[in-house]
């Protein structure tokens, strides 16, 4: 089975909400207009395959690679 933790790198991220927009169950727009993880999803590992694969793709989209998919065993 499948496992991931999805972190954002804030210091690369531009807010352009390409992540929300792919899988706003995992990604939601912060104060500051920066992407950030969903309470749901953040620090967890994930291991819903619809949801693994939502979180694969956004980090594919992000024009500034500020998504990081931490593989696990």
């Amino acid at each position: 089975m499948s496992k991931i933790k999805v972190r954002i790198n804030k210091d690369k991220c531009i807010g352009c909400g390409t992540c929300y927009a792919t899988a706003p169950e995992i990604f939601e727009m912060d104060e500051d207009g920066k992407a950030k993880i969903t309470s749901t999803f953040n620090e967890v590992e994930i291991t819903d395959p619809a949801m693994i694969e939502k979180a694969r793709t956004a980090a594919s989209m992000c024009p500034d690679h500020a998504i990081e998919v931490e593989e696990l065993e």
